[in-house]
């Protein structure tokens, strides 16, 4: 179960490395400032937040001062990408309203407020017991906030997918562009489903490497990461397979954020 966990989260790892580099691209030539808030979520989750805080828990660096450091910089890297990632349904989907503007807000002052507890407990802990029980609270905080920038992306989506489904129908929308809604909207559901698993082993005071939380987490990340290889990496078997249309000869991944901006 153990390789199991590794390679899923090795994958998870890699393809958000592989989506951020892509993601920044587009933000490069667009400038569009959808485009650059995936990429600095995908980027401070995927290519900071999780490696290092994962990195900091090496038997090696446990209550080390080069511990503490790289976990204090994985929470920093999660704090930013969770303001991105809950300010992207904001500003693609919900511009015009107050309360999402608020919302957006809240969920990155919750991020932050865990976030930051948990660097605290990390570089004052006295022992690792001590870190254990005290990071639960800031813990359950960070992960909330991100479950919660995630059902928020997911329902956006699912929504717009809707509605992009019947523009297609009458030949309004690309079908690959709205299929990749409702890859997005997976993505996120079975990411929520990933942080609901961990907030319940957290709250019960289990080992979060115990067999059953382990098995859940490692098959909605594999399940997570597969979506997110195929909204932008989408094989071109899969679009003859699934959608039924062969590949153009434009590079469908440069719409993934892009054509959200219709939204």
């Amino acid at each position: 179960m153990a390789i199991f966990a590794g390679i899923s989260g090795l994958l998870s790892v890699l393809v958000g490395w592989s989506v951020t580099v892509r993601l920044f691209a587009l933000a490069r030539r667009s400038r569009a400032l959808p485009e650059r808030l995936l990429a600095i979520a995908f980027g401070g989750l995927f290519c900071v937040g999780y490696p290092l805080a994962g990195a900091s828990r090496v038997p090696a660096m446990i209550m080390t001062n080069e511990g503490a450091l790289l976990f204090a910089m994985g929470a920093i890297g999660m704090v930013v990408g969770i303001a991105a990632l809950a300010r992207f349904p904001y500003v693609v989907f919900r511009a015009d309203k107050q309360w999402a503007s608020a919302l957006s807000v809240l969920i990155a002052i919750t991020g932050a407020v865990g976030g930051t507890g948990m660097a605290l407990v990390g570089a004052f802990a006295k022992s690792q017991e001590a870190m254990i029980a005290s990071l639960q609270p800031w813990t359950i905080a960070l992960i909330a906030s991100v479950g919660a920038s995630y059902v928020w992306n997911g329902l956006e989506s699912i929504r717009y997918y809707g509605k992009m489904k019947k523009r297609a129908a009458l030949g309004l929308a690309n079908a690959e562009t709205t299929h990749r809604f409702l890859l997005w909207a997976l993505a996120s559901a079975a990411t929520v489903a990933l942080v609901a698993v961990i907030i319940a082993i957290r709250a019960a005071g289990l080992p979060i490497m115990a067999p059953l939380g382990t098995t859940l987490i490692s098959c909605t990340t594999l399940v997570t990461t597969a979506c997110w290889w195929l909204a932008f990496f989408m094989p071109d078997a899969y679009r003859r397979r699934v959608l039924g249309i062969e590949p153009d000869a434009a590079d469908p991944a440069d719409d993934v954020a892009a054509t959200q901006g219709d939204a």
